[in-house]
């Protein structure tokens, strides 16, 4: 897709979409991107191995409009942004879901202004309406944060290939944005929330009660832990995995808890050769952004 002229002056903007097994809603994603004013200068979309369904569609309805990639092995929504963004062309990456978009028609403008405002920012993370909720009104409202959402937020790319990128989970959950977030936080970069962003995510979260996605969110807590965390800080990894298994446990998510624990041995077997620990004044400092709620950035 050639880049869009009417953003002349400001920086040209990749948008990136896991997906699997998720046509209809895909496409609904994909008509709302390109009805956006203007719309992004390109879009690419990974489809993981095992997905019959999604490249017809693409073919179909997209085929002058949207360049995709089929894995033919399970990358996981993390692994499928990685390839995305080192594929993509521009400076800046939007990243959505496969059930989330803007919720504002100049969203890409005023993304790439926002970007130009704050260069020291390596992301702008969105504010987020869920289904069943009323959307907030957009405010001027930009503070500093110490984590993002990597399916309503804006990647500065030349800062993103600077970490290590996504692990390639098959369920990222308390992993995939918290790492990346605070290998950002080290390198120098800010991450900023903003009001200014809105976009609507078409989930209720219900099924964060899997018992998969709950094992998992333990299991990572404790590999987030042993590769970003000074060893002066495990301890406190240790408490915040026992804090994710008191968390399940009071809502009902029995289910999948002991599966978490036992797979903690495992998944940091697999992944050891990526620890990097992050310097301890960056996770006291994410740790402080995490306590506070939006501060005006300077």
């Amino acid at each position: 897709m050639p880049s869009n002229n009417s953003r002349s002056g400001l920086s040209g903007i990749s948008v990136v979409i896991p997906t699997w097994r998720r046509p209809e809603q895909l496409g609904q994603v994909l008509e709302l991107l390109l009805g956006c004013t203007p719309p992004p200068d390109e879009i690419l979309v990974h489809v993981d191995a095992g997905d019959a369904e999604t490249i017809p569609m693409l073919e179909a309805r997209f085929s002058q409009q949207v360049f995709w990639h089929q894995s033919t092995v399970r990358r996981g929504p993390g692994g499928g942004r990685n390839l995305l963004i080192q594929q993509a062309r521009f400076p800046l990456v939007a990243s959505f879901d496969d059930d989330s978009w803007p919720l504002d028609q100049d969203f890409f403008r005023m993304a790439a202004e926002l970007m130009q405002e704050y260069p020291k920012a390596a992301v702008l993370s969105g504010q987020v309406t869920m289904r069943g909720q009323m959307a907030a009104e957009a405010s001027d409202v930009v503070g500093e944060a110490n984590c993002y959402e990597s399916g309503a937020c804006v990647l500065r790319r030349e800062a993103f290939l600077q970490t290590g990128m996504y692990l390639p989970l098959r369920y990222a959950y308390g992993m995939e944005e918290a790492d990346v977030a605070l290998q950002l936080l080290d390198a120098g970069w800010t991450i900023l929330k903003t009001h200014k962003l809105r976009v609507f995510h078409d989930s209720d979260l219900n099924h964060h009660a899997s018992p998969a996605i709950n094992a998992a969110h333990i299991t990572n807590t404790a590999l987030l832990t042993f590769l970003r965390y000074p060893v002066s800080y495990w301890p406190l990894g240790v408490a915040q995995v026992a804090n994710r298994i008191r968390f399940a446990l009071t809502v009902g998510r029995h289910r999948g808890v002991l599966a978490g624990v036992l797979g903690i041995p495992g998944v940091i077997r697999k992944y050891w050769q990526a620890r990097k620990p992050v310097r301890t004044t960056t996770i006291l400092r994410s740790r402080k952004l995490a306590r506070t709620n939006l501060t005006i950035a300077s």
